[in-house]
């Protein structure tokens, strides 16, 4: 008699790529750290990657050398167990600005690009 034991995962591991734009937030204010805060939903525990581009979204920002990126990972998994919460927070030298390649004189608006990139090791796996 043979027997042939056979195992099967009850709990199944979801792979999840999301990697979804929230929204955005700014107040620009003197001695702020936080002038502008991008909001992004990725899935549970990725390595991510941020860059900042002009509005292009290829040509480097220049002209604020001071420009600061925080990203911060929260996370609520009995709410959602499947995704975290990835916060870009930005700071700005406001004095700064007009003489950066990200500022749109014609219209008094500050206009850039965030490139959010989901990692697998080294490998993009998605872009945002």
């Amino acid at each position: 008699m043979i027997t042939l034991l056979i195992t099967l995962q009850t709990t199944a591991s979801i792979v999840n790529w999301d990697l979804l734009y929230q929204s955005v937030d700014s107040h620009f204010a003197e001695a702020a750290t936080d002038d502008i805060t991008l909001t992004y939903m990725i899935g549970a525990q990725r390595e991510y990657s941020i860059e900042l581009y002009a509005s292009d979204c290829k040509t480097s920002i220049t002209g604020m050398p001071s420009l600061n990126m925080v990203p911060m990972i929260s996370q609520d998994y009995e709410l959602d167990p499947l995704h975290d919460n990835l916060d870009v927070v930005i700071d700005v030298d406001v004095t700064e600005i007009t003489s950066s390649n990200i500022w749109d004189e014609s219209n008094d608006t500050l206009e850039f690009c965030s490139v959010v990139h989901l990692l697998s090791g080294v490998e993009v796996i998605k872009e945002e």
